[in-house]
């Protein structure tokens, strides 16, 4: 008897969230329900540390309400650029699994199960990976931040400042993964299935540098002179945290004129992302199951290659002694054909960068 769309719907969704996370490339005997409960805990635990620090500052100062409220906008700032952060780099931790792979493929090709629910399956699971990171990094100052800063000083205000966090922070996440997912769609649309999976893995790294420089080497701009002075126009337009800092302000009654343009741009890069995602992700995930079998993952090595030439040739220039650039050459190759130890490298040279 084959089981019915929602039953089916539901057994890859378990399946696919216990491997949301490519395992392999953290730790070779990582177990999933463990990964997920201590990123959620340390999370936690910053969502606490940054309670205990800035709740109480605002609760008891004795300045004007109004002077306070212009004062949170960086702690604002930082708390959207955080979110946005967390769940940018779970998405590249992702990466690999977000499109069907072979072991997929082969068993579920021959199933009587639709490539739609399949597809449902997969984003519902990377929805819920991504939620949880949400929830986890605000779940402290989500719950007391509002309650102290309310625009209009009332109960109400504070629900609706309470109501105004969360959406902000769940439409900057979402922003974040519509982002990733439109450029992994669009590239496996632009390259052959061999190509694509080398330049894949070039993105996964660049996202990383991104994410990481971006969230290191924005500038303090959350404030009156920074949000407003005209030489800083072309880098509010090209920072999203800041869109979404408008957002947050426009939802939570704030009267400031700043923040009209910079809520209208979060809703039409959060539109327009989410919608070249879903096109590029639907159209992906159909064309990738057939290339799967068509093409295999692993072509053999082309010595011949620039690429290859040029690092023998700067290996050669560089280090007189044999076994030097045997070394070498090994760590490069070795580089390029690990998806753990790309990953490392681009952790430690995002961060080291910035």
């Amino acid at each position: 008897m084959v089981p019915d769309a929602r039953r089916q719907f539901r057994v890859l969704y378990r399946d696919f969230l216990a491997r949301m996370v490519d395992l392999e490339a953290l730790s070779a005997g990582g177990g999933i329900v463990n990964l997920l409960v201590q990123f959620a805990a340390v999370l936690a635990a910053f969502s606490f540390v940054v309670t205990i620090s800035t709740v109480p500052y605002y609760g008891t100062s004795q300045l004007p309400r109004e002077q306070l409220l212009i004062a949170a906008w960086s702690h604002e700032e930082f708390l959207i650029a955080t979110t946005m952060a967390i769940t940018g780099l779970f998405a590249v931790l992702a990466w690999n699994v977000i499109f069907p792979d072979r072991r997929d493929t082969y068993i579920l090709g021959v199933l009587p199960v639709r490539t739609r629910t399949i597809g449902a399956a997969k984003a519902a699971a990377i929805g819920t990976a991504l939620g949880v990171s949400v929830v986890a990094v605000n779940v402290f100052t989500g719950l007391s931040f509002p309650f102290v800063l309310p625009v209009d000083g009332t109960f109400l205000g504070a629900l609706r400042c309470l109501a105004a966090y969360w959406l902000t922070m769940a439409a900057a996440g979402l922003f974040v993964c519509c982002v990733l997912l439109a450029l992994q769609g669009i590239a496996s649309q632009l390259f052959g299935y061999r190509l694509f999976l080398r330049v894949s893995s070039f993105l996964q790294l660049a996202a990383f540098f991104v994410i990481l420089g971006v969230y290191f080497l924005t500038p303090p701009l959350a404030t009156v002179s920074g949000l407003t002075a005209p030489e800083n126009r072309g880098l509010l337009a090209a920072l999203p945290q800041f869109w979404f800092l408008g957002l947050f302000q426009e939802l939570s009654g704030s009267t400031h004129p700043v923040f009209g343009p910079l809520a209208a741009r979060a809703l039409w890069s959060l539109s327009i992302a989410a919608a070249v995602a879903a096109v590029a992700y639907t159209l992906a995930y159909r064309r990738n199951i057939r290339r799967i079998v068509e093409q295999p993952d692993i072509v053999p090595a082309d010595r011949s290659r620039p690429a290859t030439r040029i690092l023998k040739f700067l290996a050669g220039r560089l280090l007189a002694r044999p076994l030097e650039r045997a070394i070498l050459l090994f760590t490069a190759r070795t580089i390029a054909r690990s998806r753990q130890h790309r990953l490392l490298l681009a952790v430690y040279g995002g961060i080291g960068l910035a």
